[in-house]
């Protein structure tokens, strides 16, 4: 039998084969729920269109009737088991809420309701298949797949009034970024942490938020408690036309925060799939990443959020937590993450010697994967602390690798990549996994600065150049990128210009060692040796006992055109196991020493290609 129609009987005030848009409404949506109706459903045509590769100015299949409604007009074959089939209801998660509490954008947002465009394509398809209009035909060819699209969690509102509490709100950032990271990353993006974190609080408006961060989709959020209650409120916003196209609203017990949270992420990453088109990957659907000790989450909740201050006080703070978190789940596999990162964060600071702290991070990291081998952040960490520490560079490549499988959107694991592929000398690989973690970390002056960073080992020197002033246009005060700056100008033998700049970051930084030894190798090499040696005099003195670091004082002895002295503290770097001794390789500073035999001794002691 053929038809050309879209209602099995008459509609209401309509010719028969229309459905005026009033039944749709009403077919889609209670009476009580507010929706933007004409922007979803026209939406929702589109993309039905879309699917069947239709069109509105030349119709096969939906045709518009102006200020009416919709009629099918392609003629069909109905299959007889199609009476039978059962109505399709869009999944909807969480409580729909008329009035969002939450007020970081400041351009008027419209209200959908909790229907998605997708889900209102999902029920009108529905409403057609149930009144038996929707037709079988051999399928069309699939469209291409769309573009991959980014979205951005922004920092969800401490409402609580006890600052105490931020870690909750933190956490619940953190978690909903590492969730939605894991979803599609072939298709969706999701924006790190350290470029979300710069919206804190922010009055800022969606749109100049989105084209900051270079997103089409924005997930806000608030976290506020009672005496016994923990409520969140969440919604997504569309950025190119500000609309809301879903919002939900939890509230657990209080002493269930680890179940809210899940349960928050559970439904968000649902509604993401549902709204944006996206699947989930098996790496998202196998991972386990919590305790299911609310204690123990919580202290890993407080161990993140202290580590993230990147302050001594923090970073003990973060070792106690993690410790804790693990003293009530010995098999938590991120606390033993979370406390790998803090043990390396504490030989690299010079808190504790390299000796003693990377060898507790590789042993907690490897507990990690032992726990459970699909948890990226733990394979990005056992990357770090096999390159920086132990020269396992094979291995090292394994795991960051594989961190990066896990999930293509950690940004932090494409950035530590990068930099270990420019100390490989594979320039070209490093710029360009430097350049897909500064996509995902926009306004991040670190992922700016590592760009500049590798072109500058690349010998890309205008390049850099460019980059390390893009790195000061997003934070003028960022010492490192006039560090960065000094260097490159000394490699171009612009001597005048790198004294200048390394002038600028000891003003700004302090005389603290990562700064007094540039500013005193571009001294010696500007020829003002006597300023040289007062430095290298200043950074003996405060490199007890805190910092060592012998190869800072080989660079000292490089300017001054000391060699003998540059080998005798190079090999006491290697005998330290100084992480910089990566750069032997790729460091312009260095180009001085190559032809001397002693210097491929070198290299050949560290492991590194040739």
């Amino acid at each position: 039998m053929t038809r050309r129609r879209t209602c099995t009987a008459p509609c209401s005030g309509a010719s028969s084969g229309e459905l005026p848009r009033d039944e749709l409404r009403q077919r889609l949506w209670a009476a009580e729920t507010f929706v933007d109706f004409e922007r979803g459903l026209n939406a929702a045509v589109r993309r039905l269109r879309d699917a069947l590769g239709d069109s509105a100015d030349v119709p096969r299949f939906v045709e518009t009737l102006p200020r009416r409604g919709y009629r099918f007009i392609a003629p069909v074959s109905r299959q007889q088991d199609l009476a039978k089939a059962e109505p399709l209801a869009p999944e909807i998660a969480g409580e729909a809420i008329p009035t969002p509490e939450i007020t970081a954008a400041q351009r008027p947002i419209r209200r959908w309701g909790s229907m998605s465009i997708a889900g209102t394509a999902v029920a009108l398809a529905a409403v057609l298949w149930a009144s038996g209009s929707l037709p079988t035909y051999p399928a069309p060819q699939s469209p291409p797949a769309p573009d991959r699209f980014m979205l951005a969690v922004l920092p969800f509102q401490n409402m609580t009034g006890d600052p105490a509490q931020e870690y909750i709100s933190d956490g619940m950032t953190e978690e909903l970024i590492s969730q939605l990271g894991r979803l599609d990353p072939s298709r969706l993006g999701i924006i790190a942490r350290t470029s979300v974190m710069r919206f804190k609080n922010t009055t800022a408006a969606a749109d100049r938020i989105a084209s900051d961060l270079g997103v089409s989709y924005l997930l806000e959020g608030s976290v506020r408690t009672t005496t016994d209650r923990i409520g969140i409120t969440v919604r997504l916003i569309e950025t190119e036309t500000a609309s809301q196209l879903w919002a939900g609203r939890y509230e657990r017990d209080v002493q269930n925060l680890l179940t809210l949270q899940r349960e928050v992420a559970e439904a968000i990453a649902g509604q993401i799939t549902t709204s944006l088109g996206v699947t989930r990957s098996n790496a998202y659907a196998d991972a386990s990443r919590h305790s299911a000790i609310p204690e123990a989450y919580e202290h890993y909740l407080r161990g993140r959020y202290h580590l993230a201050r990147d302050t001594t006080d923090g970073i003990h703070k973060a070792l106690d937590h993690f410790q804790s978190a693990i003293d009530l789940d010995a098999s938590y596999a991120l606390a033993y993450s979370g406390l790998a990162d803090t043990f390396a964060s504490l030989g690299n600071g010079g808190f504790r010697p390299m000796s003693e702290s990377h060898l507790q991070a590789r042993a907690a990291a490897l507990k990690a994967l032992a726990i459970d081998d699909l948890l990226g952040e733990a394979h990005n960490s056992l990357a770090v602390i096999t390159a920086e520490y132990y020269w396992g560079w094979a291995d090292a490549d394994r795991h960051y690798k594989r961190a990066i499988e896990l999930n293509p959107n950690d940004a932090t694991a494409l950035r530590n990549y990068s930099f270990y592929l420019a100390c490989m000398g594979r320039h070209e690989e490093s710029i360009a996994f430097v350049k897909r973690s500064r996509r995902l970390n926009p306004v991040s002056p670190v992922a700016q600065f590592q760009l500049a960073m590798n072109l500058y080992l690349a010998r890309r020197y205008d390049d850099a150049i460019s980059e390390a002033a893009a790195t000061l246009d997003l934070a003028p005060g960022f010492g490192p990128a006039h560090i960065l700056l000094g260097r490159v100008y000394v490699a171009q033998g612009l001597l005048d210009r790198a004294v200048g700049e390394l002038e600028r970051a000891h003003a700004l930084m302090g005389p603290r060692p990562d700064v007094i030894t540039p500013h005193a190798y571009v001294l010696a090499r500007a020829g003002r040796q006597r300023e040289a040696r007062a430095m290298l005099d200043e950074l003996r003195h405060i490199s007890k006992p805190r910092d060592p670091a012998p190869i800072r004082i080989a660079f000292l002895h490089i300017g001054l055109g000391e060699t003998d002295r540059a080998f005798e503290w190079l090999d006491k770097a290697i005998d330290a196991r100084d992480w910089q001794v990566a750069l032997l390789n790729v460091e312009p500073a260095f180009d001085t020493l190559r032809s001397d035999r002693r210097f491929a001794a070198l290299v050949e002691r560290v492991g590194l290609p040739r």
